[in-house]
């Protein structure tokens, strides 16, 4: 079911976040078809990202064609669902072997439809990447194979995201501390450090044109640099709780639960080792990692929702640890209450049962409102690339314009060959990315008009005379500078998209004829 599950993922899920497109998939597409764009954060001047994790998703769709970019697309986001799968799999196995069957069985039927699991797990982000590799290295900790896991950390934190290495905590703690094998953790440490750092190094200088370590690069921006991150904006201290409701529902504040209980269960109910024969990793010691990272993103104002990805599948295991504790706690409460001995099994039935019932329709419902009010972009151009609707020409490069919604853009792979995409001027006043040069050293250039301020480069924008097509929606509110081009041009193809509008129930799940009743929609236009 793991494998299903991120398949549809894979098939159907919008790209929620412009990062994914302009940091990802754009140099993709630059690498592999010559063009796409360049966000300040690729400048040489800059060089926050790696060239290096780009590369590696390049392998398994190297050899398609542009002719079939689409089918690149889809190949990709397929492949990384298989990875999900897997790893997800072999957790669950390491689950059961280190934890107990129960705690296994919860994990399971809860992260089939949950829906955070759903998204992160066919994205192609930095975060997703961490998100699989925290799996293998809790799997290898969990199966005791610990040179691994340090790996696994390591491969997460210098190719991924590098604040991950704080995910390796516990890991280290229970190495050195627990287990009394700290020079085999500086060996470990050392030997994974210089098999990532090295390729890493090598494949992010070439690209450059000069000596980068990456992640320092990013170290330095994000912690010691004048504004940081902030200048994309900052949310209160209530974010990850919204953020957690909405993505885990019930079961957020379970794992919660599970959290606090975790101390109590190991002084008092553990019994793992005699049973085993062995000294288990003790519970708080694996729930910690929680505690770690959310109180880093707290610490952080400038708070995004893909930030908590690396720790989407721990949650459920909390969760999953507080429905087998308070499930052995059940028998006690039926004796106290003198209800028959038969009823103990039903009741806990009834109790987890309805938990996995609640947890997978809320989830589906909340997948549903996503697809529902946010894929009308890949959707439109999907839809107009492989049906033929632009007038593709083998002399002539297609022109495609975009203004007000150039954060919603899926990305050069859906659009047709010979094709490029253009902004035009809207009320945003931020930065742009900028297309690649078409030159071969194009990701060497040191190009002046890029910042790390977030001021905007007027150099990014085209005349309207330019455009062969234009995306766009018609806005409620529409100016001289954000007109709504369908009253001014040909309209070729429209899809239903939902407006932004005041928090509401109906608009964050999906509820049949309530939801299309309580929401604003407007029309997505190929003009």
């Amino acid at each position: 079911m793991f494998i299903v599950m991120r398949l549809i993922s894979a098939l159907v899920n919008p790209i929620d976040d412009c990062d994914e497109v302009y940091n990802f998939y754009e140099p993709l597409h630059k690498l592999m078809y010559g063009n796409g764009f360049q966000t300040w954060e690729y400048s040489p001047l800059f060089a926050l990202r790696s060239y290096a994790y780009i590369i590696l998703h390049w392998l398994p769709i190297s050899l398609i064609p542009s002719s079939c970019k689409l089918i690149a697309f889809y190949t990709l986001r397929i492949c990384l669902a298989i990875i999900c799968s897997t790893c997800e799999a072999f957790f669950f196995r390491a689950i059961d072997k280190q934890l107990n069957s129960s705690i296994a069985r919860n994990y399971a039927l809860l992260s089939i439809f949950n829906v955070a699991l759903f998204r992160s797990s066919s994205a192609f982000i930095n975060n997703s990447f961490s998100m699989y590799t925290v799996l293998f290295a809790y799997t290898c900790w969990f199966s005791n194979a610990l040179s691994l896991s340090v790996f696994f950390i390591a491969f997460g934190s210098l190719f991924g995201w590098i604040y991950v290495a704080a995910l390796g905590i516990p890991i280290a703690v229970d190495i050195c501390f627990r287990r009394q094998r700290y020079m085999d953790f500086i060996k470990w440490s050392i030997i994974s450090g210089l098999i990532l750092l090295i390729p890493l190094c090598l494949i992010d200088s070439y690209y450059y044109g000069k000596l980068i370590i990456t992640p320092l690069n990013h170290i330095r921006y994000n912690l010691f640099s004048k504004h940081g991150p902030t200048l994309y904006g900052t949310e209160p201290w209530i974010y990850y709780i919204i953020n957690g409701l909405l993505n885990f529902n019930i079961i957020y504040p379970l794992a919660i639960i599970g959290i606090i209980l975790t101390p109590l269960i190991d002084l008092v109910f553990d019994r793992r080792y005699i049973q085993t024969g062995k000294v288990a990793i003790p519970y708080t010691m694996i729930v910690s990692s929680i505690v770690i990272w959310m109180s880093l993103l707290w610490m952080q104002p400038h708070k995004e929702d893909r930030f908590v990805f690396p720790i989407y599948p721990l949650i459920i295991l909390s969760a999953s640890i507080s429905i087998d504790q308070t499930e052995n706690l059940i028998p006690r409460l039926v004796r106290l209450i003198k209800m028959r001995r038969n009823s103990v099994l039903f009741v806990r039935r009834l109790f987890l049962y309805s938990i996995i019932i609640f947890h997978g329709l809320i989830s589906i419902s909340r997948a549903f409102a996503i697809f529902d009010g946010y894929s009308a972009p890949i959707r439109l151009l999907t839809h107009s690339n492989t049906t033929e609707i632009f007038e593709k020409s083998f002399d002539k490069h297609l022109n495609i314009c975009i203004g007000k919604d150039w954060y919603r853009f899926p990305s050069h792979f859906v659009l047709p060959e010979k094709s490029q995409l253009l902004f035009l001027r809207s009320a945003f006043k931020g930065q742009l990315p900028k297309a690649y040069s078409s030159l071969k050293n194009a990701t060497r250039l040191t190009d002046k008009h890029f910042n790390d301020e977030n001021k905007e480069e007027i150099d990014r924008y085209a005349n309207l005379n330019q455009c062969d097509y234009i995306i766009d929606h018609d806005s409620e509110n529409p100016s001289e500078i954000q007109p709504n081009y369908s009253q001014q041009s040909q309209i070729i193809t429209s899809i239903k998209m939902i407006l932004p509008s005041k928090r509401s129930i109906f608009r964050s799940f999906y509820v049949p004829f309530f939801s299309v009743r309580s929401n604003r929609y407007t029309m997505l236009h190929l003009l």
